[in-house]
C-alpha cells in the first residue's frame, strides 16, 4: 500500500466520522439558525474529499510515483 493509498484511507475514515457527528446534530438544530448553516456549509468540504480520496483509491493514483523515464 502506498503512502497516497493510506492517505486516502484516512480521509475516508474521517469524512464517515465527521458525516456521522452531522447527521446525529441535524435534529437538534433549528432550521434558519446559524449553527444550520454551519452545519450544511461543513457537508461541502466533507463530500468533496470524500469523493476526490474515492477517485484517487479507485484509479489507484500517486502522484509521487517515480515515471520510467525518471528510473
Amino acid at each position: 500500500m502506498t503512502l497516497m493509498q493510506s492517505v486516502c484511507k484516512t480521509m475516508i475514515t474521517l469524512d464517515i466520522l465527521f458525516a456521522l457527528l452531522l447527521a446525529f446534530s441535524y435534529p437538534h438544530l433549528d432550521p434558519g439558525s446559524g449553527s444550520y448553516v454551519v452545519a450544511q456549509l461543513t457537508l461541502v468540504p466533507v463530500l468533496l474529499t470524500f469523493c476526490v480520496s474515492c477517485l484517487i483509491l479507485y484509479f489507484e493514483w500517486d502522484p509521487f510515483a517515480q515515471s520510467p523515464t525518471e528510473v
